[in-house]
């Protein structure tokens, strides 16, 4: 799998991550400070991603522009240890994410990545 593959499985897992956690903050609810999550397993399989208008700007970042390209995705997997999320003044801490992708395709377009330098 080529490393444009890699970045954009690891996307797939970040959007996911951050939606999973956001609909349970809302179920969550409760006092500020840090809140465990636990874990989540996750997997997307036959389903087409598009990605569309994202202008993405940040320091490091390398310059790149995409105006079509679509990726297809056999199967890859992303797992972590613990990741720690702060989603509207609140810290979520998830144990682990465990995410397998297969037989998926991501469509971009209009993209602009700037490493502002």
């Amino acid at each position: 799998m080529g490393t444009t593959m890699r970045f954009g499985a690891i996307g797939i897992a970040v959007a996911l991550a951050v939606t999973l956690l956001s609909a349970g903050a809302v179920a969550a609810g409760g006092a500020d400070g840090v809140h465990q999550v636990g874990s989540i397993d996750a997997s997307i399989e036959d389903e087409h991603v598009t990605i569309d208008g994202l202008e993405l700007s940040a320091d490091g970042l390398p310059t790149y522009e995409i105006d079509e390209r679509t990726y297809e995705i056999d199967s890859a997997g992303v797992q972590t240890d613990g990741v720690t999320v702060d989603v509207n003044d609140r810290t979520y801490e998830i144990s682990s994410i465990d995410l397998t992708v297969e037989n998926v395709s991501v469509t971009v377009s209009d993209v602009s990545i700037d490493g502002g330098q």
